[in-house]
């Protein structure tokens, strides 16, 4: 699949943006917060239906706007690209409308999908578009909290499979229910045996996510060893390990999650949350079988990191059938020329690939021969 066009208004720092993009490579270059990962947090906004770098979506909408609704009191932000594939293509878009409002923030920003024109819901939108974004920021899955890696998970799954994505919604449910409960019946406002109900959607739901997070990290893992062998010492070796607080050593089943809840139930009144569950779990990188985040250099955890994303290029395929589209946030100039090149020999044969960076040097010949040259300044683009 490819974007054939992306358009952006009071995105970011994107005030009016109409973009062509081509099959083959896409090269952006730009000074430092002109707009370039902008551009590509918004194609992969239309890949999952929401952002992964802001807390909410008013964070999202270009300031001038936000100041016109002092005069307008509405406004409309939209992120949109036409996708073109086997079976035809398809317009998809987020728009965002934004009212005038006396919170602490002046304005509220209410999310709106749609897929050819008709109105649906976020769920219906994950997935469509195939792509992988590769950032600088790809460092917090070893260094950042287990909640960045959760996330990670938990994207990447619901982009290839629905079920995992209603399981997750459910789960989540469940839990914040679970917690609210747990709360009265410490306080005394409530009794324990209310928590039967919660307690087998939560296990229902908890054991789909396990099976399908662990068996997702056998086949990263397993994919991940070519390239890592490729760019790190032939010494290095990087392992993946899926953590649990819960205790499965007997087997991955309703009965035995129901079991855990029932042993941390004491806790989790005291406490008032749930303390076992996949809310809790984690993915430990190790290499050389020792800790990643606490052991490895900063250039053995990169390493890491972007076989981890070339896995997550074919995991996605194989799912997909179908190349995703690569977005590479400026990881050139971490890299020395061996690793660049060892990147390069590795997208090669992907339909389309948008790399951006702040310095072009950065970017191989053997890359930038035949690529489409584009330049961002204050979030206007033009052809090179």
């Amino acid at each position: 699949m490819r974007i054939s066009q992306l358009s952006l208004l009071n995105f970011r720092n994107y005030r009016d943006l109409e973009l062509v993009l081509p099959l083959g490579t896409t090269v952006i270059q730009g000074a430092n917060g002109h707009g370039k990962s902008n551009l590509l947090e918004a194609i992969h906004m239309l890949a999952i239906a929401k952002s992964t770098k802001v807390t909410t979506d008013r964070e999202l909408i270009n300031n001038l706007s936000v100041m016109q609704l002092e005069q307008e009191k509405l406004s409309y932000s939209k992120i949109a690209c036409v996708t073109e594939h086997q079976q035809g293509s398809e317009n998809l878009e987020i728009h965002y409308r934004c009212q005038s409002s006396e919170n602490h923030h002046g304005f509220t920003a209410q999310k709106f999908i749609r897929i050819n024109g008709t109105p649906r819901r976020s769920s219906e939108l994950v997935g469509i578009v195939n792509a992988v974004l590769f950032s600088v920021s790809d460092l917090d899955l070893i260094y950042g909290s287990p909640s960045i890696r959760r996330r990670y998970l938990d994207i990447l799954l619901s982009q290839v499979d629905k079920k995992y994505l209603k399981s997750l919604q459910q789960y989540q449910k469940a839990n914040t229910q679970r917690n609210h409960l747990l709360k009265l019946i410490r306080d005394r406002a409530s009794s324990d045996s209310e928590l039967e109900y919660w307690d087998e959607l939560l296990a229902k739901n908890a054991v789909i996510l396990t099976e399908k997070r662990k068996k997702a990290i056998e086949t990263l893992e397993e994919s991940s060893v070519p390239f890592h062998n490729s760019m790190a010492s032939s010494s290095e070796t990087l392992t993946m390990h899926y953590l649990s607080p819960a205790d499965f050593s007997k087997d991955i089943n309703i009965e035995n999650f129901m079991h855990n809840l029932e042993n941390s139930r004491k806790k989790d009144i005291a406490q008032g949350s749930t303390n076992i569950g996949p809310h809790r779990d984690d993915l430990l990188f190790k290499i050389n079988n020792m800790e990643a985040s606490k052991y490895a250099s900063r250039g053995q955890s990169r390493t890491a990191i972007l076989a981890l994303k070339m896995a997550e290029s074919d995991f996605l395929y194989h799912h997909r059938k179908t190349k995703p589209v690569l977005l590479l946030d400026d990881v050139m100039s971490e890299l020395d020329q061996k690793r660049r090149e060892q990147i390069v020999d590795h997208i090669k044969d992907h339909d389309q690939v948008i790399v951006t960076t702040a310095e072009p040097t950065n970017i191989p010949n053997s890359f930038t021969n035949d690529s489409n040259r584009l330049e961002i300044i204050s979030g206007s683009i033009k052809i090179i």
